[in-house]
């Protein structure tokens, strides 16, 4: 005997995302200029901090648009390919780090949609 049961129908999936107006394409490029230099900032931040290179640093980032915890997970791949853990010291100041690149980033955007 097979039993049929009446499933609804999923709701439909809404995409969430913020609200942010388009840019025209001076503030998409001021945008993207900002982004590579906050970026570079905070990677030769990160290399000072660990004591290792840039490109280690670049080669242990994750990407950020798929990770809730970026900086967390950088701290992880750092400790494994350095071999050793960061002290606590250190791990602070990447997290430090981190948040002054998403408020940087943060502040760019603003300035951009600010242009008119």
């Amino acid at each position: 005997m097979v039993w049929l049961l009446a499933i609804p129908p999923a709701p439909p999936v809404i995409a969430q995302t913020a609200a942010q107006p388009s840019m025209n394409p001076a503030q998409a490029a001021f945008v993207a200029a900002a982004s590579r230099r906050i970026e570079d900032h905070f990677v030769s931040e990160v290399a000072r901090i660990t004591g290792t290179s840039p490109a280690r640093v670049r080669k242990a980032m994750p990407d950020e648009r798929r990770i809730t915890s970026a900086a967390s997970r950088l701290i992880s791949a750092l400790e494994v390919d350095l071999g050793a853990p960061l002290s606590a010291e250190q791990q602070a100041a990447i997290l430090d780090a981190d948040q002054a690149r998403k408020l940087s980033l943060a502040k760019a955007r603003e300035a951009a949609a600010a242009q008119h």
